[in-house]
């Protein structure tokens, strides 16, 4: 029996509670809570629940680096634009001196040149460096924000009891919060010197286009700003044309994201679990279920492309366009001698961009969708996240702390997720330094006899009453490490001096260990899996907790090995009460205390004890 946490989860009891006090607890009101997955938000509703999450960005501890890089890109942006209305009104001067066969002013203007090329290209480095130094730092604190609230209080454990766990959250932390975060300050970039754009080129284009008059027989039409409302006409008929078309596209990118995550997924867990499949002989199974999500990802990325190549008779149809429709519509006037050969270069300039500016939205249409599609996937986890820190306490299991030193359960009943009863009736009392073997063949019960008493199922009936201010160290058969330094791994958040440190190791057979204990390795790799296992022990033992669950924690070991571990840490934490589960080497032969778990009629009850002095526990409602 293995489990999915390990011994760094040693905490004081005090942290069991849970509550809307934790790291998400402003990502939805209560109302927005209500039925946040009874139905898929729309994009207004992705845009707004991504910017409550993100806002205190600006508000926190980071609020002034946020304001300074913000602070600095509307800067460059704004003055980007000026830099364009300047090279627009040098190719008038340049132009018209050309014309005019001007030598004097056209040197001039060439002269000029060089300085305003600096100007330009100064605001290109200012730019760049602020925007990527602040899409990295609010990457940065989401990603961390994220990772808190996942890891943190063992969310991501309760999440996947819950049943409300997103598929693949580590994906959605590692790739989909970049692609929620980069494009967006591009976004807000490029509106900002779109609006900008719109407002000092539209200027240009009255000030030298002026009106248009046409000759209809004997009457005169004259058209005010003609150019302008050329621009702005050409700009809402390509918007309409790529909204109609490129309406499904955001939805389309949503469902290959998620195919690519579940194609992902599917080979992790052949890497994941090799050793299972090998043994097994499962690969032809798991090669179709990666053909299989293969399959499906071709399968919309296919129709992704169709609809891009829809977009792109449109995308290249105006590309063509753009530049030419300027110079027809300032054709005449030029040709009537109303309008200078400058005049017409700074038109066909001041109608491209403000084109551009225009269709800011078409042009990022897939940036857009791709964006909506991230953002949605990053609401979810954080969504589920805050619904599981909102989950009221279970209202029939009740664990706390007691006044006395003993770990007690009454009439202790756990439940399945679907309300199905895997243990009923379990009660007993151990004193501090009891060494208690849970043996039997209850399955999965046991498991979750042990996670009740770690706080963390909280499915079922009963009182666990453990001892006062209790801190829960948990070791599982398979203990996954992370990549960090082992003297970290080690004393987690209660520091030991390095001798310390080097002589635990020692004791459990791990001296090889002391030369390496500021390196970071894979220690998942470097460690076989004995040693692994002696290592979580000597970690449980630095981290002087009063309970102590061993989940077949000794099974690599051999039975004289075992023994003389255990019977290091027993001599290590004399008080602590220590709850063997499995028949791992050594876990029977160290125990004061016995019980055998039996399954009737599917439920695990206890049939046999050993070693208790008082009678068996009823749930009682007396004050310890």
């Amino acid at each position: 029996m293995s489990s999915s946490f390990s011994s760094d989860q040693v905490r004081a009891r005090g942290d069991r509670k849970t509550g809307p006090g934790g790291p998400f607890a402003t990502v939805l009101t209560p109302d927005e809570t209500t039925g946040a997955r009874s139905a898929v938000p729309g994009d207004r509703q992705v845009a707004l629940r991504f910017a409550r999450l993100t806002r205190d960005f600006w508000r926190g501890e980071t609020a002034r680096c946020a304001w300074l890089w913000t602070l600095l890109l509307a800067a460059g942006g704004i003055l980007t634009v000026f830099a364009n209305v300047t090279v627009n009104r040098w190719n008038g001067w340049f132009f018209d001196a050309l014309e005019r066969k001007d030598g004097h002013s056209a040197l001039v203007a060439m002269a000029v040149f060089p300085v305003i090329v600096l100007v330009v290209a100064g605001l290109g480095v200012l730019i760049l460096k602020s925007r990527e130094t602040f899409q990295v730092h609010w990457r940065r604190w989401l990603t961390a924000k994220l990772v808190d609230g996942w890891v943190g209080d063992r969310r991501f454990f309760r999440l996947s009891l819950s049943g409300k766990e997103p598929a693949n959250p580590e994906y959605r932390i590692a790739d989909d919060v970049r692609w929620a975060t980069e494009p967006i300050v591009d976004f807000a970039m490029g509106l900002l010197s779109s609006v900008i754009t719109i407002v000092m080129f539209i200027e240009i284009l009255w000030e030298i286009g002026g009106s248009l008059s046409l000759s209809w027989g004997e009457s005169e039409i004259t058209i005010p700003a003609y150019l302008v409302l050329a621009a702005i006409l050409y700009a809402v008929i390509v918007t309409l044309l790529v909204t109609a078309v490129g309406r499904h596209l955001a939805g389309l990118i949503a469902q290959r994201t998620e195919s690519e995550a579940g194609l992902r997924f599917a080979l992790m867990r052949i890497r994941d679990h090799g050793e299972a499949i090998a043994l097994a002989r499962t690969e032809t199974g798991e090669r179709q279920a990666v053909a299989q999500s293969h399959g499906v990802l071709v399968l919309r990325w296919l129709s992704v492309i169709k609809q891009r190549a829809r977009l792109t008779w449109i995308t290249n149809g105006s590309s063509a366009l753009v530049p030419i429709v300027p110079l027809l519509l300032a054709a005449p006037k030029y040709l009537a001698g109303e309008m200078t050969l400058g005049g017409v270069v700074q038109v066909a300039a001041a109608f491209v961009a403000v084109q551009n500016a225009c269709n800011w939205l078409f042009d990022n249409f897939m940036r857009i969708a791709e964006w909506l599609a991230a953002a949605r996937r990053v609401n979810e986890l954080a969504d589920a996240l805050e619904e599981v820190e909102q989950e009221p306490p279970a209202q029939g299991l009740t664990v706390e702390d007691g006044p006395h030193d003993s770990l007690r359960l009454e009439a202790v009943t756990l439940h399945d997720g679907a309300g199905h009863a895997l243990a009923a009736d379990i009660g007993f009392v151990l004193p501090a330094g009891a060494v208690l073997h849970v043996a039997g063949d209850a399955g999965f019960a046991k498991n979750a006899l042990m996670q009740a008493i770690a706080g963390l199922w909280q499915q079922g009936e009963g009182r666990i009453v453990l001892p006062h201010g209790a801190r829960v160290a948990t070791v599982p058969q398979h203990l996954q490490l992370p990549g960090i330094g082992l003297r970290h791994l080690l004393q987690g958040d209660r520091p030991r001096p390095a001798p310390e440190i080097a002589a635990t190791l020692r004791r459990y057979g791990l001296s090889t260990l002391t030369a390496r204990l500021d390196g970071e390795e894979d220690w998942n790799r470097s460690l076989t899996r004995a040693e692994r296992q002696r290592l979580a022990l000597a970690r449980t033992e630095l981290a002087d907790p009063a309970i102590v669950l061993l989940d077949e924690a000794t099974s690599a070991l051999e039975s004289d090995a075992a023994l003389e571990i255990l019977t290091e840490l027993r001599a290590a934490l004399p008080r602590a009460i220590i709850i063997a589960f499995g028949q791992s080497p050594g876990l029977a032969e160290s125990a004061s205390h016995r019980i055998m778990l039996r399954r009737i009629r599917g439920v695990a009850e206890i049939v046999e004890r050993e070693g208790f002095t008082e009678p068996r526990i009823a749930a009682t409602s007396e004050a310890l």
